[in-house]
């Protein structure tokens, strides 16, 4: 990958894109195809002003958050006037035809990043990612097929590197779930707030939840961690967790029992992912050749758990795999700590 300054990844502004109330209507187009190339006809900043956000967008934060080597990142969801998300199935969501995901990423305080996801038929998603110039005034669609590592040492991923992720979710969005939005970290559009405004189909009774926990008050932390890191991206029934029966992600029925009321969580160890790793041994041969002996979660020995050893390593079997250069110690604290307060 190219080692590139962040003043080089400016390309010229050229003045093809969206129609929004964020941008001037004669200086975008709204392209039949594709994305807009200039981030301020996307619909989410105002007045040509990065820090200014238009009002339609809502923000939100889920309560759970994928490690992203420590950049600070703010989120926003669009919806069409009139629409709501269809939460028929709470472990599910479909969003409407027009609705629209931000994230904005800053690394050391300065912005280099927006990404978009943006729904534009039933069955189809336009994605892409905005790099910020070093005055942070003008930011193009990036669209170089490398990945691009800055200076710091943080990667802006290549557009196959979010679809490698994003195919976990029902409809491609990641964070914008009942779970996520339900804890009571999360902030902004959560749950609670949809369900108020009325863009929710089929909102549960009970719109906040806690994360399963046991004796040791270890165990919420990990699940959370696992459900937010390697669950809804990849481990779950709609992922990997098909093919090698390791699933990680927190389902909507284990924190909603009868689907809606909101009763106590399930147990931690009739979770999928408790059932799925303790004791468990991996299902690919070549993981096993390279942890001779580790278990997915050996109880009391997180340096003999898989979880463990892949989520503290930056080289091959790293995890995640994609677009992460720093172990995260916290989160990796937490998993550890679970892991040796389990009984043996």
């Amino acid at each position: 990958m190219r080692r590139l300054t962040i003043a080089v990844l400016v390309a010229t502004m050229v003045d093809l894109s969206c129609s929004s109330k964020a941008a001037p209507a004669d200086a975008c187009v709204e392209p039949e195809t594709g994305l807009p190339t200039d981030v301020f006809c996307t619909g989410l900043y105002a007045n040509h002003d990065p820090t200014q956000h238009s009002a339609d967008a809502l923000a939100y934060t889920p309560g759970v958050v994928l490690w992203s080597d420590g950049a600070e990142k703010h989120r926003y969801l669009y919806l069409p006037p009139s629409s709501t998300i269809d939460t028929s199935n709470l472990d599910a969501w479909k969003f409407p035809v027009g609705t629209k995901a931000w994230k904005e990423f800053r690394v050391d305080g300065v912005l280099v990043e927006t990404r978009l996801f943006w729904k534009r038929s039933e069955t189809a998603w336009d994605s892409g990612t905005y790099v910020w110039d070093a005055a942070g005034t003008t930011a193009t669609l990036n669209t170089d097929p490398k990945g691009i590592v800055l200076p710091s040492g943080y990667e802006i991923p290549k557009q196959k590197d979010c679809d490698k992720c994003h195919h976990g979710g029902s409809d491609r969005l990641l964070g914008v779930e009942a779970v996520a939005l339900a804890l009571p970290a999360a902030e902004g559009a959560t749950l609670t707030a949809l369900a108020q405004r009325g863009l929710l189909s089929k909102p549960p009774a009970t719109t906040t939840v806690a994360l399963p926990e046991e004796a040791s008050g270890k165990a919420g932390a990990a699940l959370g961690y696992l459900h937010a890191n390697c669950g809804m991206p990849c481990h779950s029934s709609r992922g990997l967790g098909d093919e090698t029966k390791l699933v990680l992600r927190l389902r909507a029925g284990e924190l909603w029992p009868d689907g809606s009321s909101g009763a106590a969580a399930s147990a931690v160890s009739m979770t999928d992912t408790f059932k799925s790793t303790v004791n468990q041994d991996p299902t690919t041969a070549a993981v096993a050749q390279a942890f001779p002996g580790a278990h997915r979660i050996t109880p009391g020995a997180h340096d003999k758990s898989l979880v463990w050893l892949v989520s503290h390593l930056r080289g091959n079997y790293q995890m995640p795999p994609l677009v992460s250069h720093r172990i995260d110690d916290v989160g990796t604290q937490q998993l550890a700590d679970w892991i040796d307060a389990l009984p043996k």
